[in-house]
């Protein structure tokens, strides 16, 4: 799968790859890595990258995620390559009508945070997925009804398999 990380004025291109358990091939800018990433807590991994061992603390709001390696912090923008592409990264494009929320790449549902009928928020969190070994919260991207709920926990998802249906 392609991100667009933006780490303050630098945007860089980002692929990542799993090619075995708890180990993916990343590849940033071009520049190739192995990385062997376990989960150890709510918001903590152990990492290694070529015999180097990180204990990295990941803290998220939206796109934006906050990680803490050796003491430093880094604020980074992140965006799968798609969205960027149709221009939401940097125009900043404002999506209406009906919305099939899906997931960028394989995982699993932990939970499903609404149902059909509820109103929700621009931003508000509707399915809990588990992808490489990290829980991620996916929000809506419009203010609207939940129309179509079409997971429950457990469920096993390919990449762009849609999660919630928002209008």
């Amino acid at each position: 799968m392609a991100f667009i990380a933006k780490l303050g004025e630098r945007t860089y291109t980002v692929e990542i790859e799993e090619v075995g358990k708890s180990l993916y091939r990343v590849a940033v800018e071009g520049n190739e890595f192995l990385v062997d990433g376990k989960k150890t807590g709510l918001a903590n991994y152990s990492l290694i990258v070529e015999n180097r061992s990180f204990e990295v603390d990941v803290d998220t709001s939206e796109d934006e995620y906050r990680v803490l390696v050796d003491g430093r912090s880094y604020h980074i923008q992140l965006v799968d390559e798609r969205h960027m592409r149709l221009g939401g990264f940097q125009a900043g494009i404002q999506l209406q009508g009906r919305q099939e929320v899906s997931v960028p790449m394989p995982g699993k549902v932990i939970a499903v945070l609404v149902g059909e009928g509820d109103r929700v928020d621009k931003g508000q969190g509707l399915v809990i997925v588990e992808a490489m070994k990290m829980e991620n919260e996916v929000r809506s991207p419009i203010a609207g009804e939940v129309k179509e709920v079409r997971v429950k926990p457990g469920d096993a998802l390919e990449a762009g398999t849609v999660l919630v249906v928002v209008e």
